[in-house]
Formats: structure tokens, sequence, C-alpha cells
């Protein structure tokens, strides 16, 4: 697997009348090809934020290598559009909620081991965390730039709504990963 390979697979799927659908398709059908997908990848550290995690972005499509250190825990954030995560090696917990008039309300959780595959909606609110001692690595996929989309995050104590700030994120992050669970959890 070559990393032109992949992103040509995604920029066809972001063409498609239902990119979301199509890019989780492409997800599914590399299920088998894990190993070569992380293998081309290894030139993405995966960590240090956004900035440092895509290895490709288009106006309708971003493709990132994310890794989640152990002890590792997101405060609660949108991707200001939908996102679909194919987890190669690791376990990552998310815990996922709606925002309803700016308030959190947790939904659900969902478990991702290797070869998982989590899509979430644009209104998808959530928090990811690496479980165990083995970073939780994955690629994820975003329907347009990740870097210039409008997002949100919120305090993980207070349940503040922000603007996405990627220094503020980092304070968010360390809070969130200090703290016993995911708020609300």
């Amino acid at each position: 697997m070559q990393v032109h390979e992949l992103v040509a697979r995604f920029a066809k799927a972001s063409n498609s009348s239902n990119p979301m659908k199509a890019a989780r398709e492409e997800l599914e059908s590399l299920r088998g090809d894990i190993d070569a997908i992380d293998e081309a990848l290894r030139f993405v550290a995966g960590t240090g934020g956004n900035a440092r995690q895509v290895f490709y972005r288009s106006p309708s499509i971003s493709l990132l290598k994310v890794c989640f250190p152990a002890g590792r825990r997101t405060p609660p954030h949108d991707h200001g559009t939908w996102a679909t995560i194919l987890l190669f090696s690791g376990e990552e917990k998310n815990t996922l909620y709606r925002s309803e008039d700016g308030k959190l309300r947790k939904a659900s959780e969902v478990t991702l081991t290797r070869g998982s595959i989590l899509p979430m909606m644009a209104d998808t609110v959530h928090v990811a965390e690496c479980l165990g001692n083995v970073p939780a690595i994955g690629l994820h996929v975003y329907g347009g730039d990740i870097l210039e989309l409008p997002r949100r995050m919120w305090h993980p104590e207070t349940l503040e709504a922000h603007a996405l700030d990627l220094t503020l994120y980092e304070s968010f992050a360390q809070a969130a990963s200090k703290a016993a669970s995911a708020p609300l959890a």
C-alpha cells in the first residue's frame, strides 16, 4: 500500500453523492490491509495535534494518522464535519455526546480495537481515550479540511463550550487526561 493510493481512494470517495458512506466503505475494504497501511504511514508520527497528524487535506477531505499515547484523553470536541476512524492498534474508548442548546448530553460509549470502524455524524461530539498500555493508532478521515473547519471544544470539568483553539485544547486535554473518566460518564 502506498500513500498516494490511500489518497486517491478517499479523494474519489469525497466526490461521491454520499462521501461519508463511501469513506466508510473504503475503510471497510482496507481492514485486511491494516499492517500495510500502518507501514505506509510510518513517516507520520501521529502525535502533536492535527497539524502534525495530517498527511492529506483538501476542501472536501482530510486524512490523518492519529496516535493516542497510553493515558491520553481528549476533551469533548467536535470535528465540524463527519468523521470515520479505522483503528490499527491499541484500544480506544469513545464517549459520544449530543450538544443540545450548547449543553452536552451523553449518548453512548464505543470501544474500538484493531480493525474497528467508528463513523461519526457532523453533529457528534466525542471524547477519545487510549485504554491500556499500547498506543491507540488509527486512520481518521474527515469530510473537509480539518485545519480550516469551524470546530468546538468543551472544558472537561465545567463543560463550557469554546471555539477550537489548539493551544487551549492542549491544556484541556491535560486536564481531561488527569480526570477519573470522561465528563458525564
